[in-house]
């Protein structure tokens, strides 16, 4: 993502790596080629194996027909001349674009035409420049389905300057490769013992695994290297299926988690055993690929039975720096605790927005995200952030704020500065009323956890934002 940025008399040039992206096969073109089994079908063929597809999303990260991509008829523009991209493409000379522009003013806080800001200018200055500029994280991964949501939302995570590179996993990897018909039924000793009976119960959503058994562990580390190996992958996750509560009571098991370290250490010297187990094996036939697991729910803490990581092991943190967390120290600390495990850049994880899980509460905290970001500068990779709504249209008043102050906290090093972000953002997207939108915010900032229980404070922020509607104009661009 990085780009430079070079003029002369009557030149400008504006330069970066534009690498295509170009999915592998097998992919599917749709959902009905995931549904028929047809990717499965032909997964199984190159593999031998009953592993599940690991890329069963990977056609919602095109714009164009992804059943045309790659033949003679690939669509190539739209209709309306729009280019067709992939969101794991490569993007550096368009940074560079956006970057000359957010140089004369011009900013994109929403999708679309209602969120752009572009300066009335009579002529465009065109100095002496050489500017070469880095992200601060190579990964910037705010996970834009470029196919699913739409032109306006893709163009705007693109001006923001994100980066989802393909040939990484973070979550869940071990039940994209168990959770099937055939390995429940094939291999029961895989999974966990619960009350005598093995957990391989169809229908259900999730089943969990034994770490005990050898057999597991072969099969692990053979699914990586195929993935390695066919798909090119940088990192391959071996992370336990969601939901996991309950160690596997196998005669095994007994005795390898450590309750007494609470809910957030309980599995941790269990499961990060097995993981360091895996890249340990694999590393000997593939040094410079990773194997990713999640620090979360009850392996979140660091494990104490190992003292440094294996080199080729990715840590990810889940809710890694959370904004809205009560206790900042907390998570400050963790993160501090995990470096200590691994010689290799921390990754953050979240899911966006908040709205999505029954989070209500306005929290407006561009100081404190901005922070929180500044903070891992120097220890982490990046961050890869689920988005779970469509963005054209839920609750994008709340969503979009999150979104873009995130973004933007992605570059400038660690002098970027969210309140002068923040200062712009009301002065320019509010006009008359950025001084009453301010007072808002800010308001909102300072309280917004009370409000779940003081009703006034919320009724207050309420009335701040209605002073500054007021003040809005009705008939206004920025009333809408």
């Amino acid at each position: 993502g990085a780009y430079r940025i070079v003029s002369g008399e009557n030149w400008l040039a504006l330069m970066g790596d534009d690498t295509d992206f170009v999915p592998i096969e097998p992919w599917p073109r749709n959902n009905r080629d995931i549904a028929s089994g047809k990717t499965q079908q032909a997964w199984d063929a190159i593999t031998g194996k009953h592993w599940g597809y690991p890329h069963s999303q990977i056609y919602k990260h095109y714009t164009g027909p992804t059943a045309l991509f790659g033949t003679p008829n690939e669509q190539q523009v739209d209709k309306n001349g729009n280019v067709n991209v992939w969101g794991f493409d490569e993007r550096g000379s368009f940074n560079a674009v956006c970057g000359f522009l957010r140089s004369l003013g011009v900013r994109w806080y929403l999708p679309g035409e209602l969120g752009e800001i572009v300066p009335t200018m009579k002529t465009i200055p065109l100095p002496a420049i050489d500017q070469s500029v880095q992200p601060d994280f190579p990964l910037r991964a705010l996970n834009f389905r470029f196919g699913t949501y739409g032109r306006d939302v893709a163009m705007w995570a693109m001006r923001l300057g994100v980066r989802q590179p393909f040939g990484r996993q973070a979550a869940h990897g071990l039940d994209h490769m168990t959770h099937n018909e055939y390995t429940l039924q094939n291999h029961p000793e895989w999974f966990a013992l619960y009350g005598g009976k093995r957990d391989t119960q169809p229908g259900k959503r999730l089943n969990q695994l034994c770490y005990s058994n050898e057999e597991l562990f072969d099969e692990t580390v053979r699914y990586v290297r195929a993935q390695f190996d066919h798909f090119d992958m940088d990192e391959v996750s071996v992370m336990p299926p969601d939901g996991y509560t309950a160690i596997c009571q196998c005669e095994k098991c007994q005795g390898k988690d450590t309750p007494e370290r609470g809910y957030r250490g309980a599995f941790s010297d269990y499961v990060w055993e097995f993981v360091n187990r895996v890249a340990k094996e694999v590393r000997k036939t593939h040094p410079d690929k990773k194997i990713s697991n999640c620090a979360y729910g009850t392996y979140t803490q660091p494990p104490l039975n190992i003292e440094k990581l294996e080199p080729n092991v990715q840590v990810i943190i889940v809710g890694g720096r959370r904004p809205t967390s009560a206790d900042r120290a907390e998570i400050d600390q963790l993160r501090a605790d995990w470096v200590k495990k691994t010689d290799n850049p921390l990754v953050i994880f979240e899911n966006y927005p908040f709205t999505d899980r029954g989070f209500y509460l306005p929290a407006y905290i561009p100081r404190i995200l901005g922070e929180s970001i500044n903070a891992t500068k120097g220890t982490s990779r990046g961050e890869d952030i689920w988005l779970s709504m469509n963005f054209r249209e839920n609750a994008v008043g709340y969503n979009h704020f999150l979104v873009y102050f995130t973004a933007r906290m992605y570059w400038g090093g660690k002098e970027q500065n969210a309140v002068e972000l923040f200062d712009e953002y009301c002065r320019l997207f509010y006009g008359p009323a950025a001084d009453e939108m301010r007072a808002f915010f800010s308001y909102c900032e300072a309280h917004w956890r009370e409000m779940e229980q003081d009703s006034d404070k919320g009724h207050h922020a309420l009335e701040l934002f209605a002073l500054a509607k007021a003040k809005a104009g009705a008939d206004s661009v920025y009333a809408k």
